[in-house]
């Protein structure tokens, strides 16, 4: 009889804590488990250019042409898979012990899940295994968000130029120090 009091004890005990949990907090835990569970399969990794995966970028960015991307020794790219779909591509230079992000583009469907930060970490991983010193890019002034995701992984912003696109909107220098 002993045992089972303590169990019964045991079992509120446990009741007691998951009770404490409000409504707000566990529709927020759904949210995050459904967030969790749509990128959980999503894989980044370096990946060789090809004609897809220039294609996905220029699907949403207005990038050089074909040959200069594939022919260029500097360029990089890492991409995210979600099992074997493309779903991100980042392009990078990388020369001299410098990173320059180049261009970064996310699925539509994939968006505002941090694919794109993801990209950005294996980049700067990539940096510090080839014993680069500095990834620098460059964001328009109106995409805040990419502004802000950078300055989340600790890039600075740069406010010694004052650089403009051809379209004449300010471009945002940032750099990060490895």
């Amino acid at each position: 009889m002993k045992h089972l009091k303590s169990l019964n004890e045991s079992q509120e005990r446990k009741k007691q804590q998951y009770t404490v949990v409000s409504k707000d907090s566990v529709k927020y835990i759904k949210r995050f488990q459904v967030f969790y569970e749509s990128i959980e399969n999503i894989i980044i990794t370096e990946c060789e250019k090809s004609k897809d995966s220039y294609d996905f970028v220029s699907k949403y960015l207005n990038i050089f042409d074909y040959d200069s991307y594939i022919n260029n020794e500097n360029l990089y790219q890492v991409c995210a898979f979600d099992n074997d779909k493309l779903i991100g591509v980042s392009i990078f230079r990388m020369k001299d012990s410098k990173i320059h992000l180049n261009y970064s583009a996310v699925d539509e469907s994939y968006r505002n899940k941090g694919i794109n930060k993801k990209m950005k970490i294996k980049i700067i991983e990539i940096g510090k295994e080839n014993n680069c010193t500095l990834i620098t890019s460059n964001v328009r002034q109106s995409n805040i968000a990419s502004i802000k995701s950078q300055q989340a992984l600790g890039f600075k912003i740069n406010d010694r130029v004052d650089l403009k696109y051809p379209d004449g909107e300010k471009k945002i220098p940032l750099y990060l120090n490895l």
